[in-house]
């Protein structure tokens, strides 16, 4: 029984990444024209699976290799990080800096079983990062992420019976404006996102976002600045049911305001530490609850070499849950990059987080298909996990176009936690889910790219 707990669309601010579409680091490129850069590349991954479909560990899980061949192109006179166009704060005599890129892949899983060999396959997308005037007292910035993404069930079955493939949208419009030539700077800007599910099942999660968003910034010297930030976003479910009560998620106003610093603190150390408030309110939801709390995060670079990172994050936030009302983390990551000499990248990067569900559906009340809840904070109606995430990569460029890369992900939901519906299994007993599941994959990739 699907629960509609499925994976968060974006990862790290790149979106494919949330599907783990094999990639290999951009080669040299070919110049076009005076400033900017024409990269593409194709890749073959071959790999391991050890839970295909997410199961718990008292559940059946079903283990496969994979090949996943992908390609790519990109062109731009800036590089992106993180999901930011790397375009310079300062003016110069460009009009505009861009860089847009074209994902897809397509994966099969290896298994004998039928099944398994039908887990939906095909993921496409683009990012655009585009700024209209940079550095200018009035600049324009456009940022654009689309997807179509592949992804199985949570439970075995044909993949054209049950799947998470959706189409995530997630833009942004805004206006930027430097009265005094740069030090201080107002931007307002207009976002939006979309996720819609293709399997007819899923239809209660699928929603629109439309929201406002803010930031004052003050740059009291040339790498340190204090800044304002508010955001404003009203999520709208589209495709379910009237009026509350009736199984559908409720539509829900998100506000966050935050305030801190960001910027080089020494030689070698950079800083950002943001701190505020955030309320999340369910005015149609009867049973409650909304979000009325601290948030805040904070992150430290170091760069001990002009080749290497080392990142520490903490972390307190909220978001819409496409099931309960909402969920909140409270974690924190460590990130390890490097660069040797013989040219090999390597990347460790960890993230842990306690999260806490609030808001799930009252059985009897707001679902007939849910009987009950076995687990931590069940009895308010929540549900209490640890959720952790480790990856790891190493990739080494042979010559100008080749690399081979290695990688191994882990991704856990840690504690478990029963649904009890209102329907018998195959033996008579009660139907029941444990949402809790370990995952690991490991892939090795040989690309050609320019």
């Amino acid at each position: 029984m699907w629960l509609g707990a499925a994976a968060p669309a974006a990862a790290g601010g790149v979106l494919h990444n949330a599907f783990g579409i094999p990639r290999a680091e951009d080669g040299r490129g070919i110049k076009v024209g005076e400033r900017s850069t024409f990269h593409a590349g194709f890749s073959l991954g071959l790999g391991l699976d050890s839970n295909v479909y997410s199961n718990a560990r008292d559940e059946d899980r079903t283990v496969s290799s994979f090949m996943w061949p992908s390609a790519w192109i990109g062109i731009g006179n800036r590089d992106i990080r993180d999901g930011l166009l790397m375009t310079p704060a300062e003016r110069s005599g460009r009009w505009f800096d861009y860089n847009i890129s074209l994902l897809g892949g397509f994966r099969q899983y290896l298994s004998r079983q039928v099944d398994v060999r039908s887990v939906p396959k095909f993921s496409i997308g683009t990012q655009v990062r585009l700024a209209l005037l940079p550095g200018r007292r009035f600049s324009v910035h456009l940022d654009e992420d689309f997807f179509r993404g592949a992804s199985a069930g949570n439970y075995q079955a044909l993949g054209s019976v049950l799947n998470f493939n959706r189409l995530d949208h997630r833009g942004q419009l805004t206006f930027i404006l430097r009265p005094g030539g740069g030090r201080l700077s107002f931007a307002v800007g207009y976002r939006s996102q979309f996720l819609r599910f293709e399997n007819d099942n899923l239809f209660r999660s699928n929603r629109i976002l439309n929201g406002f968003y803010h930031e004052s910034k003050w740059r009291f010297l040339p790498r340190s600045s204090v800044l304002l930030q508010y955001t404003m976003d009203f999520t709208y479910y589209v495709d379910c049911c009237g009026s509350p009560g009736t199984g559908r998620n409720e539509d829900n106003y998100a506000h966050r305001l935050l305030a801190g610093y960001r910027g080089q603190v020494a030689d070698k150390f950079a800083l950002e530490a943001m701190a505020g408030w955030g309320g999340g309110f369910y005015r149609t939801d009867p049973n409650g609850p909304s979000f009325n709390s601290f948030i805040g995060q904070a992150s430290f670079n170091y760069f001990p070499t002009l080749r290497s990172l080392v990142h520490v994050g903490v972390y307190r936030n909220f978001q819409d849950s496409l099931f309960g009302n909402y969920y909140i983390d409270n974690g924190g990551r460590v990130a390890l990059g490097h660069q040797f000499r013989f040219r090999m990248i390597a990347h460790l990067g960890v993230n842990v987080a306690a999260r806490k569900i609030a808001g799930l559906p009252v059985p009897g009340v707001e679902t007939d298909i849910i009987g009950g809840y076995s687990g931590s904070g069940a009895d308010k109606f929540q549900r209490r996990t640890t959720i952790f995430g480790l990856d790891a990569k190493l990739e080494q460029p042979l010559g100008k176009i080749f690399a081979l890369s290695l990688g191994y992900n882990l991704l856990a939901d840690t504690r478990g936690y029963f649904v009890l519906y209102n329907q018998e299994n195959n033996t008579g007993d009660q139907q029941t889910d444990n949402l809790s599941y370990f995952r690991h994959i490991v892939t090795l990739v040989a690309a050609v790219r320019i």
